[in-house]
């Protein structure tokens, strides 16, 4: 099987995904970085501060394992990507609950 690394790139810095990834094909791997790329973009608190200008300078890189560069995933293409399905789990996830609040932490259903 294939073994893939990752890098976050932001045209300043270039910093390596921690795990080296066995993955099927590269196909594969570019799902792996879009889901990278979502995840990177929902925990980093000051993303949606940054102008368009900046985030279009996140990317992820692919590369294999003799260290050749196969697909740059940029992050705004992951976000294209997410606005062009109907509905995310994220999206799930800020709907209201039935007593009008959107925290479902210790939230439960009752059978």
């Amino acid at each position: 099987m294939p073994r893939y690394s990752l890098f976050l790139d932001n045209q300043r810095k270039r910093v390596r995904y921690p795990e080296t990834l066995d993955l099927s094909d590269v196909d594969a791997a570019q799902r792996v970085a879009r889901r990278v790329a979502d995840v990177f973009m929902e925990v980093v608190p000051y993303w949606d501060e940054l102008t368009p200008e900046q985030q279009n300078r996140y990317a992820v890189e692919i590369m294999d394992e003799a260290g050749g560069l196969l697909l740059t995933v940029p992050f705004m293409e992951t976000e294209e990507a997410r606005a062009d399905q109907p509905e995310t789990r994220r999206d799930k996830e800020k709907e209201a609950l039935p007593d009008g609040s959107t925290d479902r932490a210790g939230k439960c259903q009752e059978e």
